[in-house]
């Protein structure tokens, strides 16, 4: 029975904390974007600072380190580059969607005209194919501004599910006050 009194407090807990994320995605969605990508940039730089003791140890131990460095070297780079460059950097990243999104969608419409498929099929990989040209534009023309708008959308969903954790713990709150 206690296991029960401590999840709903989790589950309220929860709920909380995305409605927190929801918030602030809503509400400020360019700051929400760039702490998101900052942080990300400090968690690689520090799995850098770990990988680049690991090729140390392993020049100490007399195994092979030249891989373990190389591979260190690059992702303190990387997380270098997206924690103090944090918008060009989340830009070019969101430019590469874009691109690959734009690619993608060239190439399923060109498959439409190649490949015998129902109709059913071809109308719907030529609505889908359209709609992942649209998204790889937009992206790519509008990275930044993309990035933010999705962080809003994800505001929203975290909105909707903070409420329902939140209602849920309430739920499971009464529920046990009724067992007991």
């Amino acid at each position: 029975m206690s296991n029960l009194k401590n999840n709903w407090k989790t589950l309220a807990l929860n709920g909380v904390i995305a409605l927190l994320y929801g918030f602030l995605a809503l509400f400020v969605p360019e700051a929400t974007v760039v702490a998101i990508a900052m942080y990300f940039g400090i968690v690689i730089l520090l799995i850098g600072v770990i990988m680049l003791i690991e090729a140390i140890g392993n020049i100490r131990k007399n195994v092979p380190w030249l891989s373990a460095m190389i591979w260190a070297v690059i992702t303190l780079i990387v997380g270098g580059m997206i924690t103090f460059n944090t918008e060009e950097t989340l830009s070019l990243f969101v430019i590469i969607i874009g691109s690959w999104a734009i690619i993608v969608a060239i190439l399923q419409l060109y498959m439409v005209t190649q490949v015998d498929l129902s109709k059913n099929r071809k109308n719907s990989m030529i609505f889908n194919g359209i709609l992942m040209l649209l998204f790889g534009i937009i992206l790519f023309f509008n990275p930044f501004q993309s990035a933010a708008f999705l962080v809003v959308l994800s505001g929203i969903i975290a909105v909707v599910m903070g409420i329902l954790l939140i209602v849920l713990a309430f739920n499971l709150k009464s529920l046990i006050e009724e067992i007991e």
